[in-house]
């Protein structure tokens, strides 16, 4: 169950869009089932053991069923109410899309962006689908326009849970639309071009925090295998342009990330190094050390209308 912080979290982010959000009508927090599952157990198609996680949803119409976005925030993200994630649910409900933000963290007993980056992305496949699940029985919740979007960390269960072998593990339907925003797509799995729906791709092409180019090489990869993928790429934009709390670039000189790596699902179900076949370590080569992130406002409005435009299509 959710204790403690976690749901005071959830209830602090009620207050506070309540009195931000003229657009919202009806707010909820909702629990959902979900699994403490490690990345083999996803992998292999084992379900873990039960997990409660919650969601904060905001509804912008209260007498007539309508379309969702889920939201899965990045690592050092949560649901803080004044990051990339609050503006996107402000910017879908003012189009009349309600959202549902998940807390992946505080059932997992995780704070800070040091205890987060232990959790590994894929491991939140099983919290996007409960989401789902949850959300197909509100009443005023159209269960055939679910989409489902992620930023940087939680962009992996946005991409993946669009997968046929992973729906059919969690025994989901497909979701209407799924939208990745700076994702991490440096990681190849197992029939990774067999895709269920529409899919769009958001990048900065300044990114050097999660690099564009593997989300470009894998959306090239999805259409030639006819699947329906948009990717958009913003000039100049860096890690997490979309967040307004962060109103310059930022450099973080001394921040490691695997910005070089490419990983590889293998033969037995388990994320390797593609180039070295063996688990990722801190010592491999391809770490990268520096960064930056900084929000860019001419890419986060542009982002914005083109998720819209993108999501009125879909839900139409």
């Amino acid at each position: 169950m959710i204790f403690g912080r976690g749901m005071m979290a959830l209830a602090a982010l009620a207050l506070y869009t309540a009195s931000a959000d003229a657009q919202v009508i009806r707010q909820e927090i909702i629990p959902f089932e979900s699994a403490a599952a490690s990345a083999a157990d996803v992998l292999n198609g084992a379900k873990g053991q039960k997990l409660t996680l919650a969601g904060f949803l905001r509804l912008p119409r209260a007498d007539q069923k309508q379309p969702v976005v889920i939201l899965m925030p990045g690592a050092g993200a949560g649901i803080q109410t004044r990051g990339q994630v609050d503006e996107w649910s402000r910017v879908l409900n003012e189009a009349g899309i309600a959202t549902f933000t998940v807390d992946s963290f505080s059932a997992r007993g995780i704070y800070t962006l040091a205890d987060a980056i232990k959790l590994t992305p894929i491991t939140r496949l099983p919290d996007a689908f409960g989401a789902r699940g949850a959300l197909v029985k509100h009443p005023l919740i159209d269960a055939k326009r679910i989409a489902v979007m992620g930023f940087s960390h939680g962009a992996t269960p946005a991409l993946y849970t669009n997968l046929v072998r992973f729906q059919k593990q969690y025994s989901e339907a497909a979701f209407a639309a799924h939208v990745s925003v700076y994702g991490v797509c440096g990681v190849r799995l197992r029939n990774d071009e067999r895709l269920a729906s529409p899919l769009m791709m958001l990048h900065g092409a300044a990114d050097n925090w999660v690099p564009a180019a593997p989300c470009r090489e894998y959306a090239a990869r999805l259409k030639n295998a006819g699947r329906e993928v948009r990717w958009v790429e913003y000039a100049d934009a860096h890690h997490i342009f979309d967040a307004p709390v962060l109103a310059k670039i930022t450099q973080f000189p001394n921040v490691m990330t695997p910005a070089g790596c490419r990983l590889e699902e293998s033969d037995s179900g388990v994320l390797v190094n593609a180039e070295t076949k063996q688990p990722l370590t801190p010592s491999d080569s391809c770490w990268v050390k520096g960064a930056s992130a900084g929000y860019s406002e001419a890419a986060a409005k542009k982002a914005h209308e083109d998720v819209k435009a993108f999501l009125v299509e879909i839900f139409q």
